[in-house]
């Protein structure tokens, strides 16, 4: 599971750029970097799937090969 690409994929899909992520989020842009680069908690998943209007096991679908 790459959640980073789950969610580059997800951004790219619906055109959202991370200022405006972050901002929806309630999050630091650099929070969404560090999303975009490495690990994403469980929680975190729950919300960004959430955000983008889809369920966790789709979200992370996004980033498999």
């Amino acid at each position: 599971m790459d959640a980073g690409k789950s969610l580059r994929v997800a951004m790219a899909m619906r055109g959202v750029k991370n200022k405006k992520l972050a901002e929806d989020m309630g999050v630091s842009n650099q929070q969404v970097t560090n999303w975009l680069s490495g690990p994403v908690g469980l929680g975190n998943i729950k919300s960004l799937s959430e955000y983008f209007g889809m369920k966790v096991s789709a979200f992370i679908a996004l980033g498999e090969d």
